[in-house]
């Protein structure tokens, strides 16, 4: 149901779908980057798509902004029926959807609507900037329709187009069609005669994950290809298109299955795909021996610099380094991790389990975690960072968040009267090489709070790669040295391999757990 606070601006030019489900958490960037747009006539509705938590209210209510409405179906539909929802909401000429989970360049929205008014087109996209598990920019230039039954070369999310379009096509369409709806959507406005225009400037910002569900749903692509067929049957009549679309769905979900192990029904779906004349698939092969190409090139490289870093650092002088410029490095770092989400759940479960309404992270760069704070409702978040241009970087993805606190230099600087509830300290402490500082540095913040998260290098890590600057330690008994406690402890998968992750309680989480036991018992006894 619609939400009730602050109704939707009757001016706006586009209007913005965001359909979310389960994914909350990348939210609130996703929306700060539409309040930082240049071109301020829009509304935007958030679908929560029935996610089980029943937050995405709460923080569209927190944005107090009347250009932002929130809508939760009753039940999971699925992403195309989401964005149908949301457009129906809305009444503006042109419509455009953003995935929950990126975001946008603030010159987006002023960009493509200039160019659709200028080339009088029916629809534009822009060139995509990924996020997260890559950096690279994918650039796609407007092609026949033809061509559109081999490779679907019109983005998705960030698509510009008028309502009209949506409108004739008929909407998006169910569940069935995952996870290529938006294919089904172009080819469907293609037949109508769809015009189209490219803005070639990555004004898009895509997030990519590491999550099985992806490839759960690359495995399956041939049967929503196969739904497609039989949808836009007068598309796929002329010429060989349907044997080109229906090869090039089994290849791709051949590919994925042998990705995860199944190798029998990779088998049986190169079987099929080979079937359908060699020819068609001439063109899908050559792509695929390129990709396997450059990635064995960029594993080959990879190879080199570690070894070229172990011959430069030997372990015995590798503590003996000049400091690094952190300024030079924060927007390298942020580029290459500042977006990575693969731990967000486990420091989510933390923050829950912990109760945490005050939280500190040391050395918290671009901000890379903050979105989990935000959206388990911390109270009031500290971020401390050595380089103030990390700070900016993190103060400009959010800057509507009024009650972060940022300090730069010394972690010591921040009062002892801040009453934490969590200190995180994820990949920043091997970094301080002394054991003296560190020493320091732990004892002051144990001081500080009642538990202590900890993603850091252990010895046995730090000698398997032996890196500059990578100091391992036994962080389970110096904290216990410290007389913490440790609670839990895992591992989780990073890009870079697995990481070890504790969380320890100090003696004020431990003197507060048997406050609260006395408590309850004198309430159980009156």
């Amino acid at each position: 149901m619609l939400n009730k606070s602050n109704g939707a601006t009757r001016d706006a030019c586009v209007t913005i779908a965001i359909p979310c489900f389960k994914q909350e958490v990348f939210l609130f960037e996703c929306l700060n980057s539409l309040i930082a747009q240049t071109m301020r006539s829009w509304q935007a509705f958030v679908v929560d798509d029935c996610s089980p938590n029943r937050i995405v209210d709460r923080i569209v209510t927190g944005y107090n902004d009347s250009r932002i409405r929130s809508i939760r179906h009753d039940s999971n539909r699925g992403a195309g029926p989401s964005r149908n929802t949301a457009i129906q909401a809305g009444h503006a000429p042109f419509v455009v959807y953003i995935d929950a989970d990126d975001f946008v360049h603030p010159e987006f929205l002023a960009e493509a609507l200039g160019a659709i008014k200028r080339e009088d087109a029916d629809c534009v996209y822009s060139d995509l900037q990924y996020v997260g598990l890559s950096n690279e920019v994918w650039r796609s230039e407007p092609k026949s329709a033809n061509e559109l039954a081999e490779v679907q070369w019109i983005p998705g999310p960030g698509a510009v187009m008028r309502r009209s379009v949506w409108e004739q096509v008929g909407g998006y369409g169910g569940a069935d069609l995952y996870p290529n709806e938006d294919w089904d959507f172009w080819i469907g406005a293609i037949e109508l005669g769809l015009s189209v225009v490219r803005v070639p400037r990555p004004l898009y910002f895509y997030r990519r994950h590491a999550q099985a569900g992806m490839f759960t749903a690359g495995k399956s692509e041939w049967i929503s290809r196969e739904v497609i067929l039989k949808r836009r049957a007068e598309f796929f009549a002329i010429g060989d298109r349907a044997k080109r679309f229906r090869a090039g769905g089994l290849l791709n979900s051949a590919h994925l299955s042998c990705i995860v192990g199944n190798r029998s029904q990779s088998i049986v779906l190169m079987a099929r795909a080979i079937s359908m004349k060699p020819r068609l698939l001439f063109p899908q092969t050559k792509t695929a021996a390129r990709g396997l190409g450059r990635k064995i090139k960029r594993k080959a490289e990879a190879t080199m610099r570690k070894a070229r870093q172990t011959l430069a650092s030997p372990s015995n002088e590798q503590h003996n380094l000049p400091p690094l410029d952190w300024e030079l490095q924060a927007p390298i770092l942020h580029n290459r991790y500042g977006y990575l989400s693969h731990d967000f759940s486990v420091l989510g479960s933390v923050v829950e389990n912990t109760k945490a309404r005050a939280v500190l992270e040391i050395g918290c760069g671009s901000g890379r975690l903050v979105p989990v704070y935000l959206a388990h409702d911390v109270q009031t978040i500290w971020l401390q960072d050595v380089s103030e241009r990390a700070l900016d970087l993190c103060r400009q993805r959010f800057f509507c968040q009024k009650h972060i606190r940022y300090i730069h230099g010394d972690v010591q600087s921040i009062p002892i009267s801040a009453a934490l509830d969590l200190i995180v300290a994820n990949r920043v402490l091997q970094h301080v090489i002394h054991d003296d500082e560190f020493e320091g540095i732990m004892n002051y913040l144990r001081s500080m709070t009642r538990y202590f998260y900890i993603n850091e290098a252990g010895i046995e890590e730090a000698r398997s790669l032996n890196l500059p600057y990578l100091k391992g330690r036994d962080y389970i008994q110096i904290l216990r040295d410290f007389g913490c406690s440790l609670v839990e402890q895992n591992e989780l998968i990073a890009d870079s391999g697995r990481q070890k992750w504790m969380l320890f309680a100090t003696e004020k989480a431990i003197n507060y757990s048997m406050a609260a036991e006395r408590k309850l018992d004198i309430q159980h006894r009156q």
